[in-house]
């Protein structure tokens, strides 16, 4: 799959194509859904597939969120789950104060029809784009015969009755309902952070950890408490236990920190190196104990209970 900027577009990249638009967050069931679709028709019509998409969320632009506040996915993992799924092209288009102010009609021009000549464009109900959010399956409709495309709308996509969403996911996640995420996700929700030094007392308790820089993570955490994990690290897959929270036992500042302890992992330094963090259950509440002896025999209890999930 080709990775393309919108700053660096041209005119005619292709000379036809299928074509989807959307953010894309979380890259859910839904997502999924409707890339598939997008991509019958670029089979169909031997014709290259293109996923449009935006960096940051306009959301987060529009209205002056940190990131970590509302992402739910980074853009490697996005590019790798497009990847996967047989996409040609992936053009990112870099979102900005001065772009929320194109008309949608000339976002049509500029960023689908000029450069990927599209013959199938392929859009879920509820998008929108241009400015004040005037491009929407309507507006793409009146311009089919004059742009000579064919326009697909995709209904919402459910599970169990609902209606996958990201904002129904960012809402399980911030809950910690980590198993009725995946169900909508397909896959285990992730943190992407940087590891740093700690202050060892993990190590001291018999459970060392790798403590994640907070600051370099640019998606939401789950809620505050104990979460059973794994991690892929140099192509193989480790198992461990995770605390989100502020380790009220040891500290009583407002520093929140991410820990992670691997059952089966001692080899390699990873100061400094990304981390990769699934999240498959939730296990307990973030909680005081009177003492550290209090706190390890708990902590012996989360690995035990960790250890026993299905994965």
């Amino acid at each position: 799959m080709e990775l393309l900027k919108s700053s660096s577009l041209t005119n005619n990249i292709v000379n036809t194509s299928a074509l989807t638009i959307g953010t894309f967050d979380g890259m859910h069931l839904g997502h999924i859904h409707l890339i598939e679709n997008m991509l019958a028709l670029s089979k169909k019509n031997n014709c290259p597939s293109v996923v449009i998409t935006f960096n940051p969320n306009p959301f987060i632009v529009l209205n002056n969120l940190d990131k970590s506040k509302y992402h739910l996915i980074n853009n490697r993992k996005r590019f790798e789950i497009l990847e996967s799924l047989g996409v040609d092209y992936l053009c990112e288009i870099e979102f900005d104060n001065s772009l929320a102010q194109l008309s949608a009609y000339d976002f049509l021009s500029n960023f689908i029809i000029n450069p990927f000549n599209p013959k199938d464009v392929v859009i879920g109900y509820d998008h929108h784009f241009g400015r004040g959010r005037e491009g929407n399956s309507s507006f793409l409709d009146k311009y089919s015969s004059l742009y000579n495309y064919s326009l697909k709308v995709v209904d919402a996509y459910k599970i169990s009755g609902d209606i996958i969403s990201s904002s129904l996911i960012r809402s399980l996640i911030k809950s910690g309902d980590i198993l009725r995420s995946k169900e909508l996700l397909g896959y285990n929700y992730s943190l992407r952070g940087t590891v740093i030094k700690g202050n060892s007392i993990g190590r001291e308790l018999g459970f060392p950890t790798a403590n994640i820089d907070v600051k370099s993570i640019e998606q939401i955490c789950p809620q505050n408490g104990v979460y059973s994990i794994k991690s892929k690290i140099n192509e193989d897959y480790y198992h461990g236990m995770c605390n989100i929270g502020y380790k009220p036992t040891l500290t009583s500042g407002d520093k929140m920190s991410i820990e992670v302890h691997f059952f089966n992992y001692n080899k390699f330094d990873l100061y400094n190196k990304k981390l990769d963090i699934e999240f498959v259950d939730y296990v307990r509440n973030e909680r005081k104990f009177e003492n550290l002896e209090d706190l390890k025999l708990q902590l012996s209890k989360d690995k035990d209970y960790c250890t026993k999930i299905e994965r």
